[in-house]
């Protein structure tokens, strides 16, 4: 993914065919499609990735067109209809023209969600780069170094909930979550709810979890989860794009003190030791909500992924 701010140069001219692009709403069926491509173009951003288009196709009505191995996601919200910067092989310039045709073919305002990669000490700066910042879409990126034992004294807090944890209930169980945990992981969603109304995007973001798990082999995911005297009491899943992991849920019992601790700590030590290549976990964004934003800034992340709406 490029980490410079997306510019539109609205004198250019290309060359491209009539009616290239034809979108559909992905399904399940997509999936090793989405994965195949994305194992060719990884990026640090959830948006391109198989969880981060199937978990949220029905809340953002996405839909995706692959033209010239190149990917569009068009999707809607509040404020109309929107497009993820083209992802893929073509040059920029052209698969930007390719969706300004498209745009003038069916009478839409080409607005298109842009991503910056920046450092976290730069985050103010780029904030300030464009009047048309979104600040509830920015991603939150770690090294997953410093979520293994949350070492340093910045991560003390994190660190002594960890140690409470693996100290008072020292004999959990962890085990990778497959298909066969997909009863018990969609009743512990359903407790789990009973205590956090927060909204019409957590209550969506609940259901598109339970319905995943309910498929979760036919998913590119890896997750653990984590058992005390027998009962789950946390879990979290995700998938790999690069050097990246991006965590697509994470959810735990806070009766039992530590538990998002440790559940984000053995995951990691999980990924380091199955996938090497990963050097960062994202943990996505905080969809504008002050609780979310304080907890992932908690943290200390290294990087955001920040994002503009460009219009044309």
């Amino acid at each position: 993914m490029e980490t410079t701010l997306m510019t539109l140069d609205r004198t250019a001219t290309v060359e491209v065919p009539a009616a290239s692009l034809i979108f559909y709403k992905p399904t399940l069926a997509d999936a090793g499609r989405l994965r195949d491509f994305f194992s060719r173009f990884p990026s640090r951003s959830c948006d391109y990735t198989v969880g981060g288009i199937l978990l949220w196709v029905d809340y953002f009505n996405y839909r995706i067109a692959i033209y010239r191995d190149t990917l569009f996601i068009r999707g809607e919200d509040e404020n109309g209809v929107f497009f993820h910067e083209p992802f893929g092989a073509l040059d920029e310039k052209e698969a930007v023209y390719l969706l300004k045709e498209y745009c003038d073919a069916n009478d839409l305002v080409m607005n298109i969600i842009t991503p910056g990669e920046c450092e976290a000490d730069q985050a103010e700066a780029m904030e300030m780069l464009h009047e048309n910042y979104l600040p509830g879409w920015r991603e939150y990126i770690y090294d997953i170094d410093q979520f293994v034992g949350f070492a340093g004294k910045k991560m003390q807090k994190k660190r002594n909930h960890l140690n409470y944890f693996m100290n008072h209930f020292s004999d959990y169980e962890m085990e990778v979550i497959s298909g066969k945990h997909a009863e018990e992981l969609i009743a512990f969603n359903d407790k789990f709810n009973l205590y956090h109304k927060e909204g019409n995007s957590f209550d969506y973001e609940s259901g598109a979890i339970s319905n995943a798990i309910r498929e979760y082999d036919k998913y590119p995911f890896f997750g653990i989860l984590i058992r005390y005297k027998g009962q789950i009491i946390g879990y979290t899943f995700g998938e790999v794009s690069g050097d990246t992991f991006i965590i697509h849920a994470e959810k735990g019992d806070i009766d039992y003190c530590g538990v998002y601790q440790a559940v984000s700590s053995l995951l990691s030590r999980e990924i380091k030791e199955r996938f090497p290549v990963v050097k960062y976990l994202n943990r996505e964004d905080d969809m504008d909500n002050d609780y979310l934003r304080q907890s992932k800034l908690s943290y200390h992340p290294t990087k955001f992924i920040a994002k503009w709406e460009i219009s044309a």
